[in-house]
């Protein structure tokens, strides 16, 4: 092996002596010198290289030579397999093979010499000089440099020629034909010199009418037939009015349809119970509700709702009275208050702030352990400066000069003492009423009876009721 020299020239490593590591160290640095890649053993026949290695693979199946690279036996090695190919391959002679793939583009710069088929799927494009003998199967798409004097005529499907066309052609019965010049010659003819055949007769009239019929299927009008006219008649009145029947409400007599009431667009009419699912708009100018309970589930009702600018029209409810005069509840738009007229209102409680005067003045006076005077008109407030006597007692004011039985006589309604204004209490926010009781609450007017809210007006004019409103009625 000319890349190793042996290191251990004294014969160290040897039985019976100490043998030192650096002994073995450098042998093994030697061995390895003499296997390096560049510098080691070359095997190339040359002396102290050993001879070329010439047959490789585990079963040394590859056998290279100075002019050849092949299998130990033939047919068992494949060059590259489909998963790790070779890139390009360069051949200066013949390339020999049992049968040849190429899955892609195949260039030929010589003669492709085939001794056998060859079957192109997707066709040959291209131009193909020379020869080609054998068969062509498929379409040739141009054979421009070829022409029928270069292609030998066959036993049947031989050359036109016009001699060969004419003497094809003959005419009989009205057509005459001259193979000389290939002349077609008709001699006009119509059906009458025409043998009439069993199936495909002539045209008559009579036997065209014969040849239709006509099935009238019932039902109503009626179908029929007759020398070639159809006649068809409509139904009668009677059976288009049989198809028809009245429904609920409905009736129909001799065509005519009834509901009972006219309901045209000028008439007035009249149903019991109705009911509207979906909104009800009514266009007129007066809606009359005749009914003595009116149910609404709105808790507020709008008046004016058509108003969009500045308010000028007064708005409330009024009460028909008969032969009496009618009573309103009105908000003036001119005064921008609520209005009853001249009329009362009779309540338990009244809360809210009195203006104007409330009655004829009257001097309330003291007596007893407390003295003094004061002049109440109603329309301010009273001071009432007293001295008190004993300051350990309790003191009730009750009828001062007269005042409770002014109030009571004052508030009677149309002479019935049952309907008299018998408050016991008077202040500047509540009026006592009895069983009624009119209070301001902030800026709400309540009407209570018997301690429980009955009505509420409030600063905005909104007036809000707890039960039933009584469109009209009586008192």
């Amino acid at each position: 092996m000319a890349g190793y020299t042996r290191q251990d020239t004294a014969n160290n490593i040897a039985n019976g002596n100490v043998i030192d590591a650096d002994d073995f160290d450098a042998e093994y640095n030697a061995i390895e010198a003499g296997f390096n890649a560049s510098t080691g053993h070359a095997h190339d026949g040359t002396a102290g290289e050993g001879a070329p290695i010439t047959k490789v693979g585990p079963a040394q199946d590859l056998v290279v030579s100075g002019t050849s690279v092949t299998p130990k036996t033939t047919n068992t090695l494949d060059l590259g397999t489909a998963a790790a190919q070779y890139k390009n391959a360069f051949f200066d002679g013949t390339v020999d093979t049992d049968a040849l793939t190429v899955s892609a583009n195949a260039t030929v710069g010589g003669n492709l010499d085939v001794t056998g088929v060859i079957t192109a799927t997707g066709g040959v494009t291209g131009d193909i000089t020379g020869n080609i003998t054998g068969n062509v199967t498929g379409t040739v798409s141009d054979v421009s440099n070829h022409d029928t004097d270069d292609i030998s005529e066959g036993s049947t499907n031989q050359y036109f020629t016009t001699s060969r066309a004419r003497t094809s052609v003959t005419a009989t019965g009205s057509l005459s034909y001259n193979s000389a010049t290939g002349v077609i010659s008709y001699t006009q003819g119509d059906t009458d010199t025409i043998t009439e055949g069993t199936a495909n007769l002539y045209y008559t009239d009579a036997r065209a009418k014969a040849a239709i019929s006509v099935t009238d299927a019932g039902g109503d009008g009626s179908l029929t037939y007759s020398a070639g006219a159809i006649t068809y008649t409509g139904p009668s009145a009677a059976e288009t009015r049989a198809h028809f029947s009245g429904g609920t409400g409905v009736s129909i007599t001799d065509g005519v349809v009834a509901i009972g009431q006219a309901v045209g667009t000028t008439s007035n009419v009249t149903f019991n119970d109705t009911v509207v699912n979906g909104n009800l708009t009514v266009n007129g100018t007066t809606t009359t509700v005749n009914t003595e309970t009116l149910n609404l589930a709105d808790n507020q009702i709008v008046l004016n709702s058509n108003e969009t600018g500045t308010p000028t029209q007064n708005g409330g409810i009024e009460i028909e009275r008969g032969t009496a005069a009618n009573k309103t509840l009105v908000w003036n738009e001119a005064d921008d208050k609520w209005t009853v007229g001249s009329e009362t209102f009779v309540a338990g409680t009244f809360e809210g702030v009195l203006s104007g005067t409330l009655a004829t003045p009257r001097t309330i006076a003291l007596s007893g352990d407390v003295s003094g005077s004061a002049s109440f008109d109603g329309g301010s407030n009273v001071t009432i400066s007293a001295t008190v006597a004993d300051d350990s007692h309790n003191h009730v004011i009750s009828n001062i000069d007269g005042l409770q039985t002014e109030i009571d006589t004052k508030a009677e309604l149309a002479g019935s003492s049952s309907q008299a204004f018998s408050a016991s209490t008077l202040n500047a926010t509540t009026v006592d009423l009895g069983a009624w009781t009119v209070t301001q609450s902030g800026t709400d007017l309540k009407f209570a009876y018997n301690g429980i809210n009955r009505m509420k007006l409030d600063s905005s004019g909104n007036l809000t009721v707890e039960g039933n409103i009584t469109a009209y009625g009586s008192a």
